[in-house]
């Protein structure tokens, strides 16, 4: 597929938080977290139709402390983008899915960018406010 990818051509027009839940334990002591954990997932979804794409990022944060019980916390965020030619960026072919690589992690860098930038904001004055969502090494496409 040419290299059709154009990043003006591509828009955020909306996003939301899903689902949000932080568990803290009754008698938990802040000062005796060493560290965070963190898992998260990414799945990308496409409406050839009306050139939009789904991106919906799941994320765990566990604090990991000489407490008895951990702390917790689990978002689920959904951001919806608009590409205005996005026929020329992915199609079907059978029942696969054939996309453009640089759209691909073009919507996979902004929404984790954008989630970070969020979960400073969420996080802050609760016992994950010293958590920041980890940079990533990419694998940038060809």
């Amino acid at each position: 597929m040419p290299n059709l990818f154009d990043a003006e051509k591509l828009a955020l027009e909306s996003f939301k938080i899903i689902s949000e839940n932080i568990f803290v334990p009754e008698f938990f002591d802040e000062s005796l977290i060493k560290e965070f954990g963190s898992t998260n997932q990414l799945s990308i979804s496409f409406n050839l139709e009306q050139k939009l794409i789904r991106a919906e990022f799941d994320f765990e944060i566990l604090t990991n402390s000489e407490s008895s019980e951990e702390a917790k916390a689990n978002y689920k965020f959904v951001l919806i983008y608009s590409c205005s030619n996005l026929e020329e960026l992915a199609h079907a072919d059978g029942e696969e899915l054939k996309v453009n690589s640089q759209l691909g992690f073009a919507i996979s860098a902004i929404s984790y960018s954008t989630i970070r930038g969020i979960l400073l904001i969420k996080l802050s004055e609760t016992v994950f406010q010293d958590f920041i969502l980890p940079i990533i090494k990419p694998n940038l496409p060809n």
